[in-house]
């Protein structure tokens, strides 16, 4: 990447050092490690000062709401509200510290492109600014796991465009029953049947007794990096087969996909997912889309997905 600036041509470098430094908090620069560790530990001594009300977990310093959390993470038994919303905070502080210091360069993939370093610091921002940012939680509500408020605002097309506009930006609302692999009771009996294959008593059970967890539906462990790949989209990053999927790259480098259970074919997608991530051509070009989309094209990045889903376990 190279630009002018007043007249003189800057490097990739020069100009990522300007963008963090006009990105960063107003105080002298601080090292994105331990912006890092500071924000995991702000967050830990804020959940010991953490008040519940109205269903509503509030963290006072870093202004984390956790909202109708009740049931996270699997919507199952009964759980105590204050510890499910507590469960949330440990996981996101888990997602955040081992996600920022893979985009750091001090994770087991070591160095990226810096581009990365600088989607970090943006990032840390977001955190580190007095805006609320919510974690709501429903129950059977959508057929995601999760979804995530964008910059720009949710488009009325969008088919999550209801749970969206519940919230305001900057936020995430999970699904509760799709993190823990229960069928949806919102399907009619032909669904049922037909897709299924459940029998006529099995539908009885599952809309009037306990939800059926069908072996086909995933139950989700990895939910540090679930909510990690959900706060990227804050950014403004978005899914796309045109362009890097950032939100999917940064998941799967810095915590491989559980989707897959055989580890060779698992470690060979992460390891595809962080070479990506280091390819100095592709993100050197990261101001100018239409080139980057022509070597996300060339190079066959744009088939990555489409090779980790064919692997996907179900």
């Amino acid at each position: 990447m190279e630009r002018r600036i007043n007249g003189r041509r800057e490097s990739g470098l020069a100009i990522l050092l300007v963008l963090v430094a006009t990105t960063a908090i107003a105080e002298p620069f601080v090292p994105l490690k331990e912006r890092i560790e500071r924000l995991t530990a702000s967050l830990a001594q804020d959940m010991a000062l953490a008040g519940y009300a109205e269903n509503t977990l509030h963290l006072p310093q870093t202004a984390v709401a956790v909202r109708n959390c009740h049931s996270y993470p699997y919507s199952e038994g009964d759980t105590n509200p204050r510890s499910s919303s507590m469960d949330l905070l440990r996981d996101l502080s888990a997602g955040l510290r081992q996600g920022l210091l893979c985009m750091a360069g001090d994770g087991e993939a070591g160095r990226l492109h810096p581009y990365h370093e600088y989607q970090a610091h943006r990032l840390l921002t977001v955190f580190e600014s007095e805006d609320s940012k919510t974690f709501q939680c429903v129950e059977d509500d959508m057929f995601a796991v999760a979804v995530a408020t964008g910059p720009n605002g949710a488009s009325a097309s969008d088919p999550l465009f209801r749970q969206l506009k519940s919230v305001t930006f900057p936020a995430v609302v999970i699904d509760t029953f799709r993190l823990g692999g229960v069928l949806s009771r919102r399907y009619d009996d032909r669904t049922y049947r037909e897709f299924f294959h459940l029998a006529e008593d099995q539908i009885y059970e599952h809309r009037n007794g306990q939800p059926l967890r069908p072996a086909n539906l995933h139950r989700y462990q990895d939910r540090a990096g679930l909510l990690f790949h959900e706060v990227v989209h804050w950014l403004g990053h978005e899914h796309s087969a045109l362009y890097p999927d950032m939100a999917q790259l940064y998941e799967t480098c810095c915590f491989g996909t559980e989707y897959i259970s055989d580890p060779s074919l698992e470690a060979e997608h992460q390891q595809t997912a962080c070479m990506i991530l280091q390819d100095d051509e592709l993100w050197s070009h990261n101001y100018n889309r239409y080139k980057q989309m022509r070597i996300w094209h060339h190079k066959g990045y744009d088939r990555f997905k489409g090779a980790m889903r064919a692997d996907y376990d179900g």
